[in-house]
């Protein structure tokens, strides 16, 4: 989610799932159970809390989120280090609170105030996270694995349960593709094109957040 994938922020400041037809249901995903065969555990979360990000509280005030956006770079050539880079260097235009890979959880920005990776009015709402494209059927199951477990703990966190929105656009855990479809104020699709890319590519079946979010729901029960 590069510069021309992020809404400006001062559009901010103003202010049903797609499946193709190879994409198999939520209860029968390939990488799912790929992650549970190799017992596949998510790495602990890595704070890099970065001070030079505005702080601007959630629409109902600060450390009071309404749920989760998961988005994916759009950039096939780079890696956790460079995007977080990027963004620090141009935050003005957009921001998210956490990268993740298939190795790292790293939290940049302070999730208790809202980040610009959505337009108006996500931002407003979500907390965000971003995950930087992988290239190998393992490293593709790590990431999935490490974005539910995030996913799941920020949902634990600010005391929301887990609720896909994809369906009617209510609920937690959300897409970059759903806030386009039911809330407007972006365009973006992410991480659905990358999902089934990626899934079919080294599991030979298309990925996909309904798929993820199995997984957040597994998470989020066996969270504290």
């Amino acid at each position: 989610m590069r510069l021309n994938r992020l809404c400006l922020a001062g559009a901010l400041l103003l202010g049903t799932l797609f499946l193709g037809a190879q994409t198999a249901n939520a209860s029968t995903s390939a990488v799912n159970e790929y992650i549970a065969a190799h017992h596949i555990q998510p790495v602990a979360v890595t704070k890099q809390i970065w001070a030079g990000f505005p702080k601007h509280a959630y629409r109902h005030g600060a450390k009071k989120p309404e749920g989760v956006i998961v988005h994916e770079t759009g950039n096939p050539s780079s890696n956790i280090t460079n995007e977080i880079a990027y963004m620090k260097r141009n935050y003005a235009n957009g921001f998210v609170h956490t990268f993740i890979d298939a190795n790292h959880i790293i939290n940049i920005a302070n999730t208790n105030y809202l980040a610009w990776g959505a337009g108006f009015p996500a931002n407003a709402r979500f907390l965000q996270f971003e995950q930087v494209e992988m290239h190998s059927k393992s490293q593709f199951a790590k990431q999935a694995a490490n974005a539910a477990y995030y996913t799941a703990t920020l949902l634990k966190q600010y005391h929301l349960k887990p609720n896909d929105a994809a369906y009617d656009g209510k609920g937690t855990v959300w897409s970059h593709n759903a806030v386009s479809k039911f809330l407007g104020g972006t365009d973006h699709t992410d991480p659905n094109g990358y999902y089934k890319s990626a899934g079919r590519k080294y599991f030979g079946q298309a990925y996909s957040m309904a798929q993820l979010y199995q997984l957040i729901k597994k998470d989020y029960e066996t969270l504290d």
